[in-house]
C-alpha cells in the first residue's frame, strides 16, 4: 500500500516554491519507477514508513540519507546506515552536494536526480502519493521509456534489465494494458511477443485484432500504421497498431491501453518506433532461437541458476525478494511447493548468490527409498570389504564446504529427523554403523510440498526440526498462480526445443497460445516442457504452432471437478446446480474475475452471469478469482 504524505504549506512557502525550479528523485527499483519531488527543506529516505521518501526495498535502512535544500543546492547526507550512500558509483558518509544527472544509489535502488519545472501556484501541493493504477504517463516520461528500450538494444545480453521489465514500468505509466508483436501480415498471425500488466489481458490478442481487422474493412484500405477507441472485454480502450518489414518478413506491432486517453497527446508515433525497437533487439539483433527476454536478475545479489526462467509475474518477484534476503545471513531455508515448480533450481540459485558458491551442491532425495538405505545415504556408513571395513561417505559429507538440499524432507522418517537434529546442533556426524565423529560445515536447504505444521500436529515429523530446518519459508507457486510468466515460459521452452530438434519455427498462433495460457497445469513446468516439446515435434518446418496440434486437454480447457460426483443419489436439479457452479468458477478463474469475460466464454450475458452466481451462491466468485 502506497503512503501519502500531506503537510499544509502557507501560501508565501507556495510562491517561493513556483518561483524557483525545483528537483526530483527518479526511483529504478524492482517493480517500476517511483518520482519524488523534494518540496521540502529537508527530506529523510528509508524503508520506514515515517520517511518523507518511502522506499520499501531491498538494501534500503529504515532512516538511511537526508536530502537538504538550500536555495539552489541539493545535498545528501548518511545517516549511519549499515551499506551507506553512492554518489555516481563512489561511496560517501559526508554531506555531499548533488548535481542535476547524478545517481545516487541506496543498497539496490538508483535514483537519478532531475531538475524540473514546478507546476503552477493553483497545482502546487505538498500531497504526494507513489504509483498508482491511474495514467501517471507524459510525452517526456513516454521519450524516458523509449530510451531506455534503445539501451537495451544497444547492450544486448549484459543489459541489467529485462525487455518485460522495462515495458511493465511503461504499461503501468499508461494505467496497465498490453503489447503484442505479431509475425506474419495474415489474418491470423503468430505472437513473437507479448507482456502484459494484468493476466486477463494474456488471452486478448485474438480480441485486439479482430477490432483492427473490423476497422481496416470499413476503410477497405490495410493502412500501415493506425489507431482507434473500441470495447475490449468490456472496457473502452485505446489501441495502435503498426505494421513493418524488416530482413524479407513481415511483423505486425499492436498496443491496447485501457485507461489511457490521447485528447490531450498521442503516442501514437512513439510507439511506432518501439515497435522498431522490437524488431530489430528481440528478431534480428539477438538472433532467432535467443529467449525473447534476458534471463538477467533486476539485482546483482541473486545468481539465478542455468536453466531458471522467472519472469515478471507478482508470485515469482516475491520468491525472489525472499530468496535475496537469505543470500547473507545464510540461514536454513525451506522451499514450500508443489512437485514440478523448479525448487531444486531456486535452491542452487541460493547457493550460486552465497558464500559458498565455489563449494559443491548436492542433492539428496528422501522419497522413495528404505529407512536404512535413506540413513546411510544421509550420514554415510561403514561397508565391510575384502580388505576390511570400508566408509561410504554420505551426502552431509560430500556437502562440506558447500550446500545441501534435502529434497522432500516431509517424508524423512522419524528416526532420521532425530539423526538431522543432532547434526544441526552440534554440526558434527558419525556413520550409521560406528567410526569417529567429522565436523562438517553445511548449509541446509529444504523443499516440501506442503506444511510441515500440519506434519508435526500428527506427530509425523520432529517440531524442533520443523523450526531448526524453516528459518526461512518460501512458497513456489504453481504455473496456474503465475499465468503472467506463461508466455515467456512457452517461448523460451520452443526455443529450446527448436535447437535440441535443429528444427525451425514461425513463433504460435493467437489461439493456441490462449489455449496454453489458460491450461492450469496440474503437473507445472515438467508438463509444460512435455507439450511444448510435442508441438515443436508435431509443427511442420517454417510454420507457426496452431490449436490444432494441441492436446485434447489444452484445447477443450478442461475443467476439474466439472463432473459431480453422484453420492450414490441421482437428484438432477443437485448434479446440474454443481456443474454450473464448477463452471463459473473455472471461467472466473481463467479471466482472472473478470465477469464479462466469463460470460462470454459461458456463452451467457453479463446479466445472466449475475443471476446464475446469485441463485448458486457465489457472489464472492468474482473477487477470490482476482486474489
Amino acid at each position: 500500500m502506497h503512503r501519502s504524505l500531506c503537510i499544509p504549506l502557507p501560501v508565501s512557502a507556495v510562491i517561493r516554491l513556483y518561483n524557483r525550479r525545483m528537483h526530483r528523485l527518479v526511483a529504478y527499483a524492482h517493480g517500476g519507477v517511483h518520482r519524488f519531488v523534494v518540496n521540502q527543506p529537508q527530506m529523510v529516505l528509508g524503508s520506514a514508513t515515517s520517511c518523507d521518501i518511502h522506499l520499501p526495498f531491498a538494501g534500503v535502512g529504515p532512516s538511511h540519507a537526508r536530502i537538504s535544500t538550500e536555495g539552489a543546492v541539493l545535498t545528501i547526507e548518511d545517516l549511519g546506515s549499515r551499506k551507506g550512500v553512492l554518489v555516481n558509483g563512489k561511496r560517501t558518509r559526508e554531506v555531499t552536494t548533488l548535481n542535476v544527472l547524478d545517481e545516487i544509489r541506496l543498497g539496490q535502488v538508483a535514483l537519478l536526480v532531475e531538475d524540473v519545472a514546478p507546476a503552477p501556484p493553483e497545482a502546487v501541493t505538498s500531497s504526494f502519493t507513489p504509483k498508482s493504477p491511474a495514467v501517471t504517463i507524459t510525452p517526456e516520461g513516454f521519450l524516458e521509456h523509449l530510451a531506455g528500450v534503445s539501451r537495451w538494444v544497444q547492450s544486448d545480453s549484459a543489459s541489467s534489465r529485462t525487455l518485460e521489465s522495462l515495458l511493465n514500468a511503461m504499461l503501468e505509466d499508461f494505467g496497465g494494458g498490453v503489447i503484442f508483436l505479431f509475425q506474419g501480415e495474415e489474418e491470423a498471425p503468430s505472437i513473437k511477443f507479448v507482456v502484459a500488466s494484468e493476466a486477463v489481458w494474456l488471452t486478448a490478442g485474438e480480441a485486439v485484432l479482430s477490432r483492427i481487422q473490423e476497422a481496416e474493412a470499413e476503410t477497405e484500405d490495410r493502412q500501415r500504421s493506425g489507431a482507434q477507441v473500441a470495447d475490449i472485454d468490456g472496457r473502452r480502450t485505446w489501441i495502435a497498431h503498426h505494421i513493418l518489414h524488416a530482413h524479407e518478413r513481415a511483423y505486425r506491432f499492436v498496443v491496447a491501453l485501457p485507461q489511457f486517453e490521447n485528447e490531450s497527446w498521442s503516442p501514437q508515433a512513439g510507439f511506432r518506433t518501439l515497435g522498431d525497437l522490437l524488431v530489430l533487439g528481440l528478431v534480428h539483433h539477438v538472433g532467432q532461437f535467443q529467449p525473447i527476454v534476458f534471463n538477467q536478475p533486476e539485482q546483482p545479489d541473486l545468481t539465478l541458476a542455468p536453466g531458471l526462467v522467472v519472469g515478471e509475474s507478482p508470485a515469482m518477484k516475491k520468491v525472489l525478494e525472499q530468496l535475496r534476503a537469505a543470500v547473507d545471513p545464510p540461514v536454513n531455508v525451506l522451499l514450500r511447493g508443489e512437485t514440478g515448480v523448479s525448487k531444486e533450481l531456486l535452491a542452487r540459485s541460493l547457493h550460486l548468490s552465497g558464500p559458498r558458491r565455489d563449494g559443491p551442491f548436492v542433492v539428496f532425495r528422501s522419497a522413495g527409498a528404505s529407512e536404512q538405505q535413506l540413513e546411510a545415504d544421509l550420514f554415510g556408513a561403514e561397508v565391510r570389504g575384502r580388505s576390511g571395513d570400508l566408509e561410504r561417505e554420505g551426502k552431509l559429507l560430500e556437502a562440506d564446504g558447500g550446500t545441501l538440499l534435502i529434497d522432500e524432507v516431509d517424508t524423512l522418517p522419524i528416526t532420521i529427523q532425530s539423526r538431522l537434529v543432532r547434526f544441526i546442533r552440534s554440526g558434527e556426524i558419525a556413520p550409521t554403523s560406528g567410526g569417529s565423529p567429522k565436523a562438517v560445515d553445511v548449509r541446509l536447504i529444504v523443499s516440501s510440498t506442503g506444511p510441515l505444521e500440519a506434519l508435526v500436529t500428527r506427530d509425523q515429523f520432529r517440531v524442533d526440526l520443523a523450526y531448526l530446518l524453516a528459518r526461512l519459508t518460501v512458497d513456489v507457486p504453481a504455473l496456474r498462480d503465475r499465468r503472467e510468466d506463461l508466455p515467456l515460459l512457452i517461448q523460451v521452452t520452443i526455443n529450446r526445443c527448436c535447437h535440441q530438434m535443429a528444427k525451425r519455427v514461425q513463433g504460435i498462433a493467437v489461439k493456441a497460445l490462449e489455449s496454453l495460457v489458460r491450461y492450469p497445469y496440474p503437473g507445472n513446468l515438467p508438463e509444460l516442457e512435455n507439450i511444448v516439446r510435442r508441438l515443436v515435434f508435431l509443427c511442420p518446418q517454417g510454420r507457426p504452432i496452431d490449436a490444432s496440434m494441441l492436446p485434447e486437454a489444452v484445447r477443450l480447457g478442461t475443467i476439474k471437478g466439472l463432473v459431480p460426483e453422484t453420492r450414490g443419489d441421482l437428484d438432477l436439479e443437485r448434479l446440474v446446480a454443481d456443474c454450473e457452479r464448477a463452471a463459473i468458477r473455472e471461467a472466473l478463474r481463467r479471466t482472472s474475475g473478470n465477469k464479462s469475460g466469463a460470460a462470454r466464454q459461458l456463452g451467457l450475458s453479463r446479466n445472466g452471469l449475475a443471476m446464475k452466481m446469485q441463485r448458486l451462491g457465489l457472489a464472492e466468485a468474482a473477487a477470490v478469482a482476482k486474489r
